[in-house]
């Protein structure tokens, strides 16, 4: 009994042994399975917390990156050119009707444009952009029907210039805006704001359909106090950096529960293998969501790249396109040789310095400038330096204007300067000779210098024009009028110059028709030889008695004759009629015809070589019994053309007379490049003789001259025995004037040279 109760007792004990081996091993491996599970389960949370606040912090920063690109595109709104152009525009005192009204239209195009681009899907990322003026009232606004009250003004005190987020604005507390101030030259201009669509942002950020009800996973808060409130927030509340708001989550973690409780442990064996493979999963699953989310990162950079590449294309296209606008702008309203403004811009600011000055009781000074024979540089240098002359005549006009007044280029060689403050008529006066005084110094042109002169034309308001285009024409018939009284000068308007300018018109309609009336004729003043006595030649004198105006001036005559482009056909007549008279002469005495030419008739060299052609032909007149006055301002011209005509007129033996020596630029090289045989003294310098000591001692100096080079000396304006003893002590050869005769007809010429001959001894 013993044994058997022996060998029964290690039976168990060799039972017992296993299965407390067994049982040790399966409680330890249930231990390491507790063990391992607990510490998967503790990872696990680890990492699904982590997984959370990654995401929030990722999409706290995309919330960040978003804001700061909504700062930047209102910052680069504000300094858009489009923008500025409108505040300096108006500034300058661009009227809505003249572009005011155009680029304000193209401020809201540029809003609607930025507006449409910024979107997610078919959601915009502004609701609305809108341009208050500086008293806060709207200027430009996207929305289709903005409220009538809406109204801004800076949130700060001072002259705010940050683009910055505004939540709670008083008059907007739901919304998100940016407020951008639009300053320039240290003034506050205006304010940009735009409306923040923050559901389409948020569901954009997160990535998710701004319609699902996923996008309640996150919530942007406006204040860390507003934390609170939140019951169901997950994790630390993060702050979206540059912005005033806090981003919380709202999603619970997976796995709240602990493993080591007693029902795990009973269903422990059972749940094992599920355990190992549901924690597998999960860490598999953990490690695919973070692959997700960094493909997710990956793709938001390569799109943000994309869209990037994209907006630059865009922002270049509208740079172009603005800058095509601003162009059209800049030749819509200045001249593109000197930059100043053009006649519509100076038209447009001459009103509306009228209208400040009514209201002011101030006057507006206007001066019409143009340049004496300016013409004369373009034909004898070119247009180049021509464009050269314009552009330096703009700098030195600019030194005579300042900030508040205008200089405007309005034609060719005409140019309108604007004070709008006079305040004291004398000081326009004071103003012109400056200004004239501007044109002493020399043009350097192409290497050379070139003096040139300018002519004034003075109106003031009200006086002289209540608007700008009575104002305007007023100064241009001053100019006008100063022009005919010799160039160089400034003449004020005076009533009545209108009507002069119309009789001026209606002479010309009559002289055209004159000759055929037998209205015009010519009268002869002898040239008398001082060492004989004799008269040797006569000067053809055009002379017009029309039946409506009576005796018209030589001095008008011409002018107007001129003025109207008949010089040619009245020169062309005056040759005719004075060869013919001359011719008959020859049958009683030896006498020369002197016929004065104009600049004009010279200016087309083949027609009046023809007219002289035909003058001599029909008369039957020698060449050499012709002669031509010609005065230095033709000579001024250098043109190749006049120097041939001359010296082709030399080689038929025709001769040349130089009129009115001493009065122009009186230049030696003239008598030396050209083949003239007569030099004529102008009468204002015989007029002095022999009382003034001056006019004696250039007459004298002249005529030395004269006879050094080989020239034939004529002094005309000789009115006392004085005068022609004078003349006759220095050697001068011809002379002319009341002292000797009167201009008379042909007739009365040959009967003075019949009663010549008679009284010479046989």
């Amino acid at each position: 009994m013993s044994d058997l109760r022996g060998k029964k007792g290690g039976g168990r004990r060799r039972l017992l042994s296993p299965t407390i081996a067994g049982g040790i091993a399966l409680i330890v491996y249930l231990a390491l399975l507790l063990v391992t599970t607990w510490v998967a389960q503790e990872r696990l949370s680890h990492a699904t917390k982590a997984r959370h606040a990654l995401d929030a912090r990722l999409h706290a920063n995309a919330l960040s990156y978003f804001y700061a690109e909504r700062l930047g595109d209102l910052a680069n709104l504000r300094r858009d050119q489009v923008v500025q152009s409108f505040f300096v525009n108006r500034d300058l005192g661009m009227s809505m009707k003249y572009g005011l009204n155009t680029s304000l239209v193209s401020v809201r195009d540029t809003l609607v444009e930025r507006v449409g681009e910024k979107r997610v899907d078919s959601a915009p990322f502004f609701d609305r952009i809108a341009l208050f003026d500086a008293d806060g009232t709207i200027l430009v606004d996207t929305a289709a029907d903005p409220p009538a009250t809406d109204h801004w003004a800076p949130l700060d005190a001072g002259l705010p210039t940050d683009v910055r987020l505004v939540v709670d604005a008083p008059r907007h507390p739901d919304a998100i805006l940016v407020e951008a101030p639009v300053v320039m030259a240290g003034r506050g201009r205006g304010t940009l704001v735009a409306w923040i669509n923050e559901r389409a942002a948020l569901a954009a950020l997160v990535g998710l359909d701004p319609g699902s009800s996923g996008v309640a996973r996150y919530r942007l808060l406006r204040s860390a106090a507003e934390v609170a409130d939140i019951e169901s927030a997950v994790g630390a509340t993060i702050e979206v950096s540059g912005t005033p708001f806090y981003l919380v989550g709202l999603e619970r973690a997976a796995l709240d529960e602990r493993l080591l409780t007693s029902r795990w442990f009973l269903f422990a064996l059972v749940l094992l293998a599920v355990a190992l493979l549901v924690g597998g999963w999960m860490l598999l699953g953990a490690q695919r969501q973070n692959l997700v989310l960094q493909t997710r990162m990956d793709v938001a950079r390569l799109q943000r790249r994309k869209l990037s590449e994209h907006n630059e294309r865009l922002r270049e296209e509208i740079k172009k396109r603005q800058e095509y606008e601003r162009r059209l702008i800049y030749q819509a309203n200045y001249d593109s040789l000197t930059g100043l403004p053009n006649r519509t811009l100076a038209m447009d600011r001459l009103e509306q310095s009228l209208m400040i000055t009514a209201r002011e009781d101030h006057r507006v000074l206007v001066f019409y400038v143009d340049l004496d024979h300016f013409k004369r540089v373009n034909d004898s240098l070119g247009h180049a330096a021509g464009d050269e002359v314009l552009i330096q005549t703009a700098e030195r006009v600019s030194t005579l204007v300042s900030a508040g007044d205008t200089l405007a280029r309005l034609a060719a060689d005409e140019f309108l300067v604007i004070y709008p403050d006079l305040r004291d008529p004398v000081d326009a006066a004071e103003r012109a000779q400056a200004l004239l005084g501007l044109f002493a110094a020399p043009f350097s042109i192409e290497g050379r210098e070139l003096f040139l002169t300018a002519t004034l034309g003075i109106a003031v308001s009200p006086r002289d024009g209540k608007n700008a285009e009575d104002l305007l024409k007023n100064a241009d018939l001053a100019m006008k009028e100063a022009k005919d009284g010799g160039r160089a000068r400034y003449s004020f308007y005076v009533p009545g110059l209108d009507t002069q300018i119309r009789q001026r018109l209606s002479m010309a309609n009559l002289l055209r028709h004159a000759a055929e009336r037998g209205e015009l004729g010519l009268l002869y003043q002898p040239l008398i030889d001082l060492h004989s006595g004799r008269v040797v030649a006569a000067e053809a004198l055009l002379r017009w008695t029309s039946e409506e105006l009576g005796a018209v001036s030589p001095d008008l005559l011409v002018p107007v004759a001129e003025d109207a482009g008949l010089i040619q056909q009245i020169g062309g007549w005056v040759l005719e009629r004075a060869c013919a008279a001359a011719a008959r002469w020859q049958s009683i005495a030896t006498c020369r015809v002197a016929v004065n030419v104009s600049s004009l008739q010279l200016q087309a060299p083949e027609l009046f070589s023809e007219h002289v052609d035909l003058a001599l032909s029909r008369s039957g007149l020698s060449a050499g019994l012709l002669e031509l006055e010609i005065t230095e301002g033709v000579l001024l011209r250098d043109r190749p053309t006049i120097g041939t005509l001359l010296a082709d007129l030399d080689r038929r033996g025709i001769r040349l007379s130089l009129d009115d020596f001493g009065t122009g630029y009186s230049a030696l090289s003239y008598l030396r490049r050209f083949p003239f045989h007569v030099l004529k003294i102008d009468r204002t310098f015989i007029m002095g003789i022999p009382e003034n000591q001056e006019d004696v001692e250039l007459t004298r100096a002249i005529v030395a001259m004269a006879q050094a080079l080989g020239l034939s000396v004529l002094a005309e304006g000789v009115e006392r025995p004085e005068q022609r003893d004078f003349l006759v002590d220095q050697g001068c050869d011809l002379a002319q004037g009341y002292l000797f005769s009167r201009p008379i007809d042909a007739d009365a010429l040959g009967a003075m040279l019949l009663r010549q001959g008679e009284m010479t001894p046989s």
